[in-house]
């Protein structure tokens, strides 16, 4: 009986303090009230949010616009990094009447090479619509890089899995010692490697994915097949002889891959027709 009524004792006290904990109430501090008189501040899609600069370059654009621009105006900018050396924004950008889109310089400084640097510039809070749905944004993360590629040769590429040959250069970095053909294939997809004549005739290292057998080097080409999905390209490691000295060709013996299985063996190559 004992037993019997301590429990009894123990289920009362646990109904009191559920029913005390069901009647406590969570503050939450209200939304910031949207200022009436903005004029909607964003960036314009247009900014290219992974900026690659040349080795010289001291600054980059980014391009602001607003909603209403029927007057004057001047806002407040700020900016988020922890390489506040590297970058140098303006505090405040100023609309004339009627400019709906204004260009800001932002300044770089002691920016190593290679090296990706993450900055993110906000317009002020009070010029923005921060509860409509919209397709421009008050906040502009940028990841910005500086590179020395440089023409290394004219040439042309010739690809029998794309069935097509185009006029394309390629680049040299000095600093990595890394060829690149830019753009290779799809904009923003790159094929780089690397290759010294004098010291190995003919070997080119590819740069890439190591599969886990270490049989080859994979890169993806950004071409996405309509059933298939992403194609990537499929270098073999086991023989690297890619270059011909003779005729000044690259041959690349590509395996291309999708999720689903291989298309198999289709040469690219590419062949130098001028050194600059």
């Amino acid at each position: 009986m004992k037993t019997l009524n301590k429990i009894n004792i123990l289920l009362a006290c646990l109904t009191i303090i559920v029913f005390t904990a069901c009647k406590d109430e969570i503050l939450r501090e209200p939304s910031p009230v949207a200022n009436p008189n903005s004029t909607n501040v964003f960036f314009r899609v247009s900014n290219v949010t992974s900026p690659i600069l040349s080795i010289d370059q001291k600054s980059f654009k980014i391009i602001i616009g607003r909603e209403k621009f029927e007057e004057d105006q001047t806002v407040s900018l700020s900016v988020e990094t922890v390489h506040d050396s590297i970058f140098s924004v303006p505090q405040t950008v100023t609309f004339k009447a009627g400019q709906d889109s204004i260009a800001v310089d932002v300044v770089v400084d002691k920016m190593q090479l290679m090296k990706k640097y993450h900055v993110a510039i906000i317009v002020d809070p009070e010029q923005t619509n921060p509860y409509a749905a919209q397709k421009v944004y008050p906040k502009l993360e940028l990841n910005v890089l500086k590179e020395d590629f440089s023409p290394y040769a004219n040439g042309k590429y010739t690809s029998v899995f794309f069935g097509d040959t185009w006029d394309q250069n390629l680049e040299y970095s000095p600093s990595t010692k890394v060829y690149r053909l830019k753009d290779c294939w799809m904009p923003g997809y790159n094929v780089t490697f690397k290759w010294d004549e004098a010291v190995k005739p003919g070997e080119v290292n590819m740069i890439g994915t190591l599969t886990s057998a270490k049989d080859f080097i994979i890169v993806t080409t950004g071409y996405v097949d309509a059933k298939y999905g992403m194609v990537s390209a499929y270098y073999p490691t086991a023989d690297k002889k890619y270059y011909n000295s003779a005729t000044s060709t690259f041959t690349f013996k590509i395996k291309w891959i999708v999720s689903a299985g291989s298309f198999g063996v289709k040469n690219d190559t590419y062949l130098i027709t001028k050194k600059l």
